[in-house]
């Protein structure tokens, strides 16, 4: 896609597939299904390897900044002609990511799935997929958010 043509944004349907690896390794992929599905695997890792946190999370900034850049190149909404995106995407991604990766280990990790933990971790995660929604409408179209929980998580 070139800079001039119109941006397009991943449903969170599509975010979800790429944190669980179905999607986002193919070239061809969405560049930033590709970059979901890493932030994922930056966040499986950083469970497996503790002890590397802080590089881990320096990718991860790292992949949020370049998310970040693809959509201030892309995205010509009056939004983005004023400067004034809603929050910063990549930052949204790299939550849904987290909270994907959390809520599918606990599922896997609870000895009963109908623990409290568990349900809290999947709505948490389906909150974010609803506020992911808004905020692509409010970046690509301008339509406000009624919800603004992703600021605030």
């Amino acid at each position: 896609m070139s800079p001039r043509e119109p941006a397009t944004l991943p449903d969170w349907h599509e975010l979800l597939a790429a944190f669980c690896g179905h999607l986002g390794d193919k070239p061809d992929d969405h560049p930033m299904v590709r970059w979901a599905r890493a932030l994922a695997e930056l966040h499986l890792r950083r469970h497996r390897e503790p002890a590397h946190a802080s590089e881990i999370d320096c990718g991860r900034a790292e992949l949020v900044a370049v998310i970040d850049g693809w959509v201030s190149e892309r995205v010509h909404s009056p939004q983005a002609r004023r400067g004034l995106y809603p929050e910063s995407l990549g930052g949204a991604i790299d939550r849904l990511a987290a909270a994907q990766v959390h809520a599918n280990r606990l599922l896997h990790s609870c000895a009963d799935i109908s623990d409290e933990r568990v349900h809290n971790a999947w709505h948490r995660l389906a909150t974010l997929a609803d506020d992911w929604t808004d905020l692509v409408a409010e970046v690509l179209h301008g339509q406000p958010r009624v919800r603004q929980r992703m600021r605030s998580a």
